[in-house]
């Protein structure tokens, strides 16, 4: 890792609008990608290897009430920790960069929209470091795994979603998955990302919100249209 690199990581936390400058001319995208990556799936490797696994297949089968007998015992001889801990981590390990290459069209798109000439690359570097809030819940999954007994639900790990922090709702409840998706580091993203956006393109502070919330607003937007229309 470069002494530069490291730099930026930190200055993105207190002088973002500066740590963007600095990536305008060298993106350096590698360190908060494998940086994610690598801590999301050490923890999700931990949490498989020291979860109680009966616990945790029951309650699955609590938080879905329509699940019959037969359902659940066929859960509990197809479920396996091997089985739950690398399906987890090709989540991550491949869901990551997918979702980050996604991102970096539509940003390519959107810029090109503005009148932007940033290429696909520099757009999937800023994807990558507005992401870099998520790496201050890995300290505090680390402490719950290390403090439940085992007994902890992976929704509940990074204890800074909206449902987590406010709501409370049970795993069963519709509206539950939702509210756990919504959480702190996901807002600071989009606020990094306006950062990001107006240093990069010197576009508007409107136009620059209106790009970053957007493809948030869509996401959640059909997800709660999913949730009235058929829960």
């Amino acid at each position: 890792m470069s002494t530069n690199a490291a730099a930026i990581s930190l200055q993105m936390f207190y002088e973002p609008g500066k740590a963007f400058a600095a990536l305008r001319a060298k993106s350096h995208t590698w360190l908060p990608l494998l940086a994610i990556m690598a801590g999301t799936a050490a923890m999700i490797y931990w949490y498989f290897q020291t979860v109680d696994f009966a616990w945790m297949l029951d309650q699955t089968a609590a938080a879905t009430p329509d699940m019959t007998a037969e359902q659940r015992e066929a859960m509990h001889k197809v479920m396996s920790p091997t089985l739950m801990t690398w399906s987890a981590l090709g989540g991550v390990l491949l869901g990551t960069p997918i979702v980050y290459a996604l991102y970096a069209l539509y940003y390519l798109l959107a810029g090109k929209f503005i009148g932007s000439d940033i290429s696909y690359g520099k757009w999937f570097a800023l994807t990558a470091w507005t992401s870099l809030p998520r790496l201050l819940v890995l300290p505090l999954m680390a402490m719950q795994i290390m403090t439940s007994g085992g007994r902890v639900a992976l929704e509940d790990l990074s204890m800074v979603s909206l449902n987590f922090l406010l709501l409370n709702l049970p795993a069963g409840h519709p509206w539950a998955s939702f509210f756990n998706s919504l959480d702190l580091p996901l807002l600071w993203s989009v606020a990094l990302t306006v950062i990001g956006l107006r240093v990069w393109t010197g576009r508007s502070l409107a136009t620059c919100i209106t790009i970053s919330v957007l493809p948030v607003a869509i996401i959640f937007g059909l997800w709660a249209a999913k949730i009235v229309l058929f829960a």
